[in-house]
């Protein structure tokens, strides 16, 4: 009878312990395959190709001054000294690489690990280049050469001004993160469980 009674009892505990571990085993499946789940979500909102989150339009008033040299040094030739001020439209694009996107889930928070933003396109208007004052010399008058150079010599010291606009770039992150933000918390599940959490690379 006492072999009996013990005999169930260690069937029992074993039964016991198996159903937990059975049951932490199943909890674990449970929660990795949540995770798989919660990031295969988010993936699908998120880009997978480049993606402009700021589009700056600027007019901008272009100052130039050349004269001729003597001999390519530095010292002008009197008498050949040009002067001009133009005005030009341009657009600018800054965005992300999105099939750099990195997602993790942690807990109750879901970090979306964000590529650098960068300018993705820079657009001059040639149509807008307009001549505002001119002075040139009978020796050294304005080509079609010389609006050319300008123009591309414009357009990188933009582009060196907008990399250093740090203001700029806070703009753009921040578009990014209101528009993929509002969308990923309409995912169900998403909003009651997770906190989202924006990482940018520097």
């Amino acid at each position: 009878m006492n072999f009996t009674l013990i005999l169930t009892v260690i069937i029992l505990c074993a039964g016991v312990g198996l159903g937990f571990f059975a049951g932490r085993k199943i909890a674990a499946i449970a929660a990795k395959k949540s995770s798989i789940d919660v990031k295969s979500s988010v993936k699908r909102i998120m880009p997978a190709a480049e993606f402009a989150s700021l589009v700056y339009h600027y007019s901008s008033v272009i100052s130039h001054s050349d004269a001729l040299k003597l001999f390519k040094s530095d010292i002008s030739l009197p008498f050949t000294e040009k002067k001009a001020i133009y005005t030009i439209d341009g657009t600018i694009k800054l965005g992300f690489d999105g099939s750099k996107i990195g997602i993790e889930s942690h807990y109750s928070n879901i970090v979306i690990n964000m590529p650098k933003m960068k300018i993705l396109s820079h657009e001059i208007h040639p149509e807008t280049f307009s001549l505002y004052d001119e002075k040139t010399s009978l020796f050294n008058r304005y080509s079609l050469k010389d609006a050319n150079s300008i123009q591309v010599a414009h357009k990188a010291g933009k582009e060196e001004n907008v990399n250093h606009d740090t203001g700029l770039f806070v703009q753009a992150r921040q578009s990014a993160q209101r528009m993929f933000g509002s969308l990923l918390e309409n995912i169900p599940g998403i909003k009651d469980k997770y906190e989202i959490v924006f990482e940018w690379e520097k």
